[in-house]
């Protein structure tokens, strides 16, 4: 009979405990619903047949529906929950039952793969990914996730951090049930016990967990958590324990807000029980469910689902030049010609919706160059709230892809070609909600890939400011106490620059001095609490180095993340004319610039001296 069981450690055995569940804890934008949704969603859509809808089924138990006390499926856990170490604050009464989530998805493939494998092949392997790795993943570049993290936002969601897994498999008619607890390293009747438990059939000789395929045992569980699962392939995930956060009406709103796009498509559907009811939210349904919706939630929601929906009906968009391939992308003047622009610039003024494709190359290190492109989709609303404009990728919304939000325009960036959208996908943070120059699956595997994201992520900015642009002066001599610390030379041209011996011999005669060098691209100002920049000229972006002054040595050298990080709730940053890129440690990147473009970044400590480094790309 199967159980519950956490191996006992060998001696001397390093105590690791897991912290992957952070990643949702404390990356997801709105909480842990919507980190829950959007990850299961995302593996659905990834093991889902090409050309089929996916299916995706949410089921809350409620204490009506909830396993018994003395239900079989909580055998021999408590024990271990109560544990002094296991990393839980509290653990839920077992006498009152237990209520459970159910998230089924049908027509996927299921946990393919050997069971019993317990080491890295070179072949797929879903079961032992899912099974038996942490922050090790074996989806594909073409897959939407990447990080192998995506899984843990499931005990993540348990308040006892604990889950099961029932999967009928396309490649294997065998039907597979597992179940894991992941706690921390803890300790009963004196012997420490890993972290990770499992529900499964247990080989004692080696402590193996092995799934369970008897038939009478799948049946009872196929019974106990109202799996809808008939003969359909695919995975029913049931988490124990929910936590209280995770309600129904959230799991619907989440569904709405983080998937309207593929649902809009046809591409995914989704069942949602709320009230006691099931809910259907597809293709044909979309827009009345929102529209049952509070007034707040279809006000954020309506006006994109508009633009998305005619973004959906345009076949000719505009054509934005294609920058060259052998330079890093970046958006010009010209990059819409002039005589395109001039007919685009009164439709608008007057509220038209636009849309431009844009076209990009993508290279990844030691492959082939592959065209590719991306499309925007906007419109003028001056009666609009400040927003972040919407990044899509492969159906996923980025939601924060860029930080910084903006009036007047409601936009809309769909990536779905493939080439940049598995660059994109390389970037992505582990929840999937920013695109991160220095991502460990990103970094320095792309030819111009740091310009590219930059690219994607200026573009809305960018065009705006070609349909708003006018020949108007800014005003900028208000200006004063410039305090403009430029990029330190690099190692080879400072030995160029560095002071020369004077030669013997007659001295050289004195040469007129070179006329004055161009204007610098930004002139910086000291203001109560911080710094403001304005830029003179049009630049790509601006990098912003701070540190606060010190006595001896160089303050740079010196910053440390406890004094400010850019990306601290005091830290104030606006922006007018150009976007947030990146705010990370004492690290600040905008752009694109235009000629009055401004900055001004303020909550520091006034008791302190700010030292600010700029370099700009042109």
């Amino acid at each position: 009979m199967a159980e519950w069981f956490f191996r006992t450690m060998a001696r001397g055995e390093l105590n690791v405990d897991p912290i992957q569940s952070e990643f949702f804890s404390t990356e997801a934008i709105d909480g842990l619903t919507e980190a829950l949704v959007r990850e299961s969603i995302q593996n659905t859509l990834d093991a889902t047949p090409f050309g089929q809808t996916a299916r995706v089924r949410f089921w809350h138990s409620g204490q009506e529906n909830a396993l018994k006390p003395n239900s079989t499926y909580l055998a021999g856990l408590e024990d271990d929950l109560r544990a002094d170490g296991s990393g839980l604050t509290s653990v839920p009464n077992f006498g009152n039952g237990a209520p459970f989530l159910l998230i089924e998805d049908f027509g996927a493939r299921g946990l393919s793969g050997d069971p019993e494998q317990e080491k890295d092949t070179g072949e797929k392997n879903d079961f032992y990914y899912f099974w038996r790795n942490v922050g090790r993943s074996g989806k594909k570049e073409s897959d939407r996730g990447r990080w192998g993290l995506g899984k843990n936002v499931f005990p993540a969601s348990s308040q006892i951090n604990s889950f099961f897994g029932y999967t009928v498999r396309a490649d294997n008619p065998e039907t597979l049930l597992m179940g894991q607890s992941v706690l921390k390293v803890h300790e009963i009747a004196g012997s420490r016990k890993y972290p990770y438990g499992y529900f499964a059939n247990v080989n004692p000789a080696d402590q193996f967990a092995l799934p369970i395929i008897d038939p009478a045992a799948l049946a009872q569980f196929h019974t106990d958590f109202h799996l809808a699962r008939t003969a359909e392939t695919g995975l029913s995930i049931a988490v124990l324990f929910p936590d209280p956060e995770i309600t129904e009406l959230g799991i619907l709103k989440a569904v709405l807000r983080q998937y309207f796009y593929p649902i809009m498509k046809g591409f995914l559907s989704v069942s949602v029980t709320n009230a006691g009811s099931e809910i259907e939210v597809n293709q044909q349904t979309l827009n009345a469910q929102i529209a049952t919706m509070d007034s707040q939630f279809r006000n954020e929601l309506e006006p994109i689902l508009r633009l998305a929906e005619w973004s959906l009906t345009v076949d000719a968009p505009t054509a934005v030049k294609q920058p060259v391939s052998t330079s890093a992308p970046k958006w010009e003047t010209n990059s819409i010609p002039d005589e395109i622009v001039s007919v685009l610039r009164p439709q608008f003024e007057k509220g038209d919706r636009l849309a431009f494709q844009v076209p990009v190359a993508v290279k990844r290190n030691n492959a082939a160059e592959q065209s590719s492109f991306f499309r925007v989709f906007l419109v003028r609303d001056l009666t609009m709230q400040s927003h972040r404009p919407m990044f899509v990728r492969e159906g996923l919304i980025i939601t924060d892809a860029v930080r910084q939000k903006q009036r007047g325009v409601r936009a809309l960036v769909v990536a779905e070609d493939k080439p940049l959208a598995t660059l994109l996908g390389d970037s992505e943070n582990p929840a999937h909600t920013e695109w991160q120059s220095r991502s460990a699956h990103f970094k320095d595997r792309y030819r111009h890939g740091e310009s590219t994201l930059r690219y994607v992520k200026n573009s809305i900015l960018s065009i705006v400011q070609m349909l708003s642009m006018t020949d108007d002066e800014q005003d900028l001599t208000a200006l004063a106490d410039v305090f403009f610390l430029p990029e330190p030379p690099e190692p080879d041209e400072k030995r160029k620059t560095e002071k020369q011996k004077p030669e013997p011999g007659p001295k050289p005669p004195i040469i007129d001095p070179p006329e004055p060098s161009e204007p610098r691209s930004l002139r910086l100002t000291k203001v109560d609490g911080g710094f403001a920049a304005v830029a003179t000229r049009m630049a790509s972006a601006a990098h912003f180095t701070a540190a606060y002054e010190v006595r001896r040595g160089n303050a740079f050298k010196r910053y440390d993340p406890a004094d400010f990080e850019f990306g601290d709730r005091w830290i104030q940053i606006e922006t007018d004319k150009t976007s947030v890129i990146e705010a990370k440690g004492n690290q600040l990147i905008v752009g694109p610039l235009e000629e009055g473009s401004r900055l001004t970044v303020t909550g520091f400590d006034p008791a302190r001296d700010l030292a600010v480094r700029v370099s700009v790309e042109e």
